[in-house]
């Protein structure tokens, strides 16, 4: 019996791959915002190699936090780094330059409703993506030390 791999977004997996080395090497220098958008790289520990991984990922600020959105471009699947913060809460974010360790979490309903239009403006391709699945995607918002 052969066993079926999780789906993989190439081509998105290697934009993604390519941005989180630029934007490490460059210190965020011109990669951490596009077309109007900000960037972050979010650090989380893997629940089972326990390695820490990095992942750029678009981000508003919300109440002084940073806040990402687990959509994983449409996918069914929750993105690794969601799934890794419901085990452990504890994440690095470097935003520009800058690194600050934060916790995760959820947004609750309400916050929601606030950020998802936020998002949509941002980049409306998120629509495109929540029509594609009936997942709906969780808003994260990390909260730093004096955020």
């Amino acid at each position: 019996m052969t066993r079926k791999r999780k789906p993989r977004f190439r081509m998105g997996y290697i934009v993604s791959r390519v941005h989180r080395w630029l934007y490490v090497l460059l210190k965020g220098h011109f990669v951490s915002g596009r077309g109007g958008v900000s960037f972050l790289l979010l650090s989380t520990q893997g629940r089972i190699s326990q390695r820490v991984r990095s992942v750029p990922l678009l981000y508003l600020i919300h109440n002084g936090n940073p806040c990402v959105i687990a959509s994983k471009g449409g996918s069914q699947l929750a993105p690794d780094w969601l799934l890794n913060i419901r085990d452990d809460p504890r994440v690095l974010v470097q935003i520009g330059g800058v690194r600050q360790t934060g916790s995760a979490r959820i947004a609750s309903e309400e916050e929601r409703a606030e950020l998802w239009p936020r998002f949509v403006e941002c980049y409306p391709g998120y629509e495109g993506y929540q029509a594609h699945t009936s997942r709906q995607f969780p808003i994260v918002i990390i909260n730093q030390p004096g955020g």
